[in-house]
């Protein structure tokens, strides 16, 4: 018997590395420029809309000053020297005046203009790795002899294995982007045009006041006093006359008052004198803090004094 064994073994293995490598510095270096531009453009549109907006401003303006129409310019009301109305004290003045006197012409301005970006880009690298395995063997015996059982003959074995393995790499970089775009238009509260005076033709008052009178009992002064004189005077700017009772009412914020010990009341209501005024007192008690030897606070006050009469009135601060 000859027996003969062959067994050859072959392998073959072939790779590829990842070749690319994924940037997205490009995209967003041109998307910053695309950002540049655009925050470049939309300054040039704002600024030149805002001179067409004070174009259309100037234009109006000048439409509303030159188109003159027939209105009432003033109301004029005459008081009595009490401060009441006179029915026929009310006139009402009539003249053209320009439309501008009533209409006010808008001038807009873009308070807010605002750009928000926000960008993306993507790149996507691949590559493949292949790995591949070839095995194969054979085998080989021949018989020859007599027998009841064996006679002539050969045989012959094979076998063969192979193995092939893929992988895939991939990378991928990316980034993203969004822009967003506000502006506000308003209209501009530092231009506008002044409206008419009212015109009052009334009586008047002036608040004089006097030296301080400081008591001082034992040399601790308790209280400060103040003499004031309310001057009245007629629609037409000459003193109220003598002997008059004028129904005012007086406001004191700071400190407690009363008339004066000359002046002559009439139903609670004052009567002027020669000089055509009548005065009061402002007294001011100084506090003392609580404790043994504690000295008063003797340090000047804040005191508002106000006359009315009717819709007339006058009001003035005094520290004392």
């Amino acid at each position: 018997m000859a027996t003969s064994m062959q067994s050859p073994f072959g392998a073959n293995t072939a790779a590829l590395a990842l070749t690319n490598t994924p940037d997205v510095n490009a995209g967003t270096k041109a998307a910053g420029l695309s950002f540049g531009r655009l925050l470049e453009t939309t300054g040039l549109a704002v600024a030149e809309s805002s001179r067409q907006l004070n174009e259309v401003g100037a234009d109006m303006t000048t439409a509303l000053s030159s188109t003159m129409v027939d209105v009432i310019a003033a109301q004029v009301n005459t008081f009595n020297d009490q401060g009441q109305l006179i029915a026929s004290g009310t006139k009402t003045l009539t003249n053209k005046l320009p439309l501008i006197n009533f209409i006010d012409p808008v001038f807009y301005e873009w308070t807010q203009v605002r750009l928000q970006g926000l960008f993306q880009a993507t790149e996507f690298a691949a590559s493949n790795e292949t790995s591949t395995t070839v095995v194969t063997a054979s085998a080989g015996s021949s018989n020859t002899g007599t027998g009841f059982f064996f006679g002539a003959g050969t045989n012959r074995f094979s076998f063969g294995v192979s193995n092939v393995s893929t992988d895939v790499d991939t990378a991928t970089e990316s980034s993203f982007g969004l822009i967003r775009a506000s502006a506000l238009l308003q209209p501009k509260t530092d231009i506008g045009v002044p409206k008419p005076r009212q015109l009052l033709n009334a009586p008047s008052f002036a608040i004089v006041f006097g030296p301080d009178v400081t008591d001082v009992p034992a040399g601790a002064p308790t209280a400060r006093r103040k003499e004031v004189s309310i001057q009245c005077f007629k629609s037409d700017g000459s003193k109220q006359p003598a002997a008059k009772v004028l129904p005012v009412s007086l406001e004191v914020v700071g400190a407690q008052w009363s008339f004066a010990a000359s002046v002559v009341l009439d139903a609670g209501r004052p009567t002027l004198d020669a000089n055509g005024q009548f005065g009061i007192v402002l007294e001011r008690q100084f506090p003392t803090p609580p404790g043994e030897g504690a000295v008063p606070d003797t340090a000047q006050a804040e005191t508002t004094v106000t006359v009315r009469m009717g819709v007339v009135s006058a009001s003035a601060v005094i520290r004392f």
